[in-house]
């Protein structure tokens, strides 16, 4: 009987390329969890402060590197568009990157210290470097899903986890500091560019071909909802998600920020890989069956809450009752404090995991305007947490555990919005 279900389960295709991503990723996240205590061993908490900040920064500015135009490669009507929009987005990326470097140049110490940040203006230009790389990144792995080349997406999962924290550990036995942290997250970043481009490089020469100007622009105009509202919407998503870092930073000391750094890490860590894994996956799926089949996606992602919300359950619970000790036991004696904040950070990890991979119906029916509003309104909450938070003198703990409950309600109210932009939908389809 068992082996009758596992057969059903791998016949069906969404499943397979799920596990296929999936089983990238939990080998990076096995390697990853595997070096975790060799790296906070090497690296004190001061450092991982630095690393945070730097993680925080690069986590808000990337978001905007080609105005989230590759988001609209997998949902182009055929490959001469996608080609156009895969070297707009590049000339985007390219552009923002000279732009940044200027402002680095120029304004790089105020703008670090208006975001309690004076510890990365040694390592401002690695700012850059991590900029450019995640942004092609991104756009291959774009082009990648439009292409359902999901065995190409897993190996870069565990080469990034590979080269990344393999990195961390030999420039901390160098003795290289915080930069060796910070040298490390560029080369996980950038890792499996390489096989992605290789993998597109096939069908260059011809793809090449279909490029020219005025396509390029009719892309432009024709997908402009993505920067009008993907964009500023991912931007908004990240600010919110990083926002903590820097009332940390300002009201509570370095240690804290590297505390809450690590726990953030490790906490999504396991979620959020299989999430992001499932998320690609959902979206090349939904993207290809397209608006039309709006009672096919809501099927679809009905049955993905229900898995998702028994997978992430059990990771959840150990967090919550074991986090401390759990910290302690793997990466030292230093880092009890950081396996609280995991504690409570817990709630958001699994909300998170569960309600957003579902949010990329917004994308696939254009609907960016509605989860912007909903981020907007996420972001105030935030502010509104921690000015309080300072304000009531609560403690660091304190502040992070309603800072999470409240982005668990956000996330749960983020789910309920992409299900009402289905039905609308499929409503429409009846007619």
């Amino acid at each position: 009987m068992k082996d009758i279900k596992l057969k059903r389960i791998f016949k069906n295709r969404f499943a397979k390329n799920v596990f296929m991503i999936a089983g990238g990723a939990a080998f990076a996240q096995v390697i990853s969890l595997l070096l975790s205590p060799v790296i906070t061993r090497i690296y004190s908490p001061e450092e991982f402060s630095t690393l945070t900040l730097f993680i925080s920064i690069l986590g808000i500015i990337c978001l905007l590197g080609t105005l989230s135009y590759e988001s609209a490669i997998p949902i182009a009507a055929n490959d001469n568009k996608a080609i156009n929009l895969l070297l707009l987005s590049l000339i985007i990326l390219c552009l923002i990157t000279f732009l940044l470097t200027v402002t680095i140049f120029l304004f790089s110490d105020f703008l670090l210290l208006l975001l309690n940040a004076t510890d990365l203006v040694n390592y401002k230009y690695f700012i850059v470097i991590g900029f450019f790389m995640t942004g092609l990144y991104a756009i291959l792995t774009e082009w990648a899903l439009r292409k359902k080349n999901y065995k190409g997406i897993a190996r870069t999962k565990y080469s990034q986890s590979i080269i990344g924290n393999g990195g961390k550990i030999a420039f901390g036995f160098m003795g290289f500091g915080p930069i060796g942290l910070i040298l490390g997250q560029i080369l996980g970043q950038s890792a499996g560019i390489i096989n992605l481009y290789i993998s597109f490089s096939k069908e260059r020469r011809s793809l090449l071909k279909n490029i020219d100007l005025l396509s390029i622009w009719w892309c432009a105009k024709r997908y402009v909802r993505f920067p009008k509202y993907s964009a500023p919407t991912l931007f908004i998503i990240s600010l919110t998600s990083q926002l903590p870092v820097f009332f940390l930073s300002a009201f509570y000391n370095p240690e804290t920020v590297g505390y809450y750094g690590l726990a953030l890490t490790i906490t999504f860590l396991p979620m959020g890989i299989i999430g992001k894994s499932v998320e690609d996956v959902f979206y090349g799926e939904v993207a290809s069956l397209g608006k039309s089949n709006a009672i096919a996606i809501k099927k679809i992602s009905r049955g993905l809450l229900k898995k998702l919300s028994i997978i992430g359950a059990i990771p959840m619970i150990i967090l919550i009752l074991l986090g401390p000790e759990l910290f302690v036991i793997v990466f030292g004696d230093n880092w009890y404090n950081g396996g609280v904040f995991a504690s409570v950070l817990a709630i958001y990890a699994y909300t998170h995991f569960i309600f957003h991979p579902i949010s990329m119906v917004f994308f696939v029916f254009e609907e960016q305007h509605l989860q912007l509003y909903l981020n907007i309104t996420k972001i105030v909450l935030v502010i509104i947490v921690f000015y309080m938070a300072n304000i009531l003198d609560l403690s660091a703990v304190l502040a992070i555990l309603i800072f999470s409950i409240t982005m668990g309600c956000a996330e749960f109210c983020k789910y309920l919005l992409a299900q009402y932009v289905i039905n609308k939908h499929t409503s429409q389809n009846k007619y």
